[in-house]
Parts: C-alpha cells; sequence; structure tokens
C-alpha cells in the first residue's frame, strides 16, 4: 500500500527543469527571414533569460522550462518596426531544442533549433 501511494504522490510532482544555463547558437528562419544569435542563457528555478546577439544588435530573451517543453521570447527589430517573436521548442537531448517560431499573433510561423555550444 505504502509504494502505490509512493507511486502515486511521484506522479503529481511537477517534470523536473531541464538545465538550459549556459551558451547557445540559436538558428532558424521564420518567413524567409533567417535568425542565427548566439545566446547566453540564465535559468533560476524554471524561469530562463539572457541575452542573445547577433551581427546587428542584441535582444534579451525571457521564458520558462517545463520538463522538455522549452518556451521564450524576445522583440527584435524588423524594417523599422519591434516584433515580438514566441520561440516553442523540445529538448532533443542535453544540447539541442527544435521548434517552432511565431510572431505575437499566430500569423507568422517558421522554425528553429538551438544548439549547445
Amino acid at each position: 500500500m505504502k509504494r502505490s501511494i509512493l507511486i502515486f504522490a511521484a506522479t503529481l510532482l511537477p517534470a523536473a527543469a531541464a538545465d538550459l544555463a549556459g551558451s547557445w547558437r540559436l538558428t532558424g528562419n521564420i518567413a524567409g527571414v533567417a535568425i542565427d544569435r548566439a545566446c547566453t542563457i540564465r535559468q533560476t528555478e524554471n524561469k530562463i533569460e539572457g541575452p542573445c546577439k547577433n551581427q546587428v544588435g542584441e535582444v534579451v530573451l525571457h521564458g520558462a522550462v517545463d520538463g522538455k517543453s522549452v518556451t521564450w521570447k524576445y522583440e527584435a527589430p524588423y524594417e523599422g518596426i519591434k516584433m515580438m517573436l514566441v520561440f516553442k521548442g523540445t529538448l532533443e537531448s542535453d544540447s539541442e531544442i527544435k521548434g517552432t517560431i511565431t510572431d505575437a499573433d499566430n500569423t507568422v510561423t517558421g522554425s528553429f533549433s538551438a544548439k549547445r555550444q
């Protein structure tokens, strides 16, 4: 009986957040626009944040990790306007995330990959 209770209790616990802290290379494409950024992710519990740089400038991502699911967003300049990009991915291994990119309104979509450096 005790074993059944322990197993049941374990299923109620949230999945542990993967450790994403460190340097990542983010590449992708959304609406024909290439993305290539070097990101330094900091993590506190399941929250992530950090700068992502490319040759044009720097943006700051903010997001969360839930088990193997990773979501973040950042605001990036595009043709004179600021565009919010939302990244939803899955941790494929300890060193790779793959997923989709959308704008804040879900009208533009693309895909991305991030690899630990």
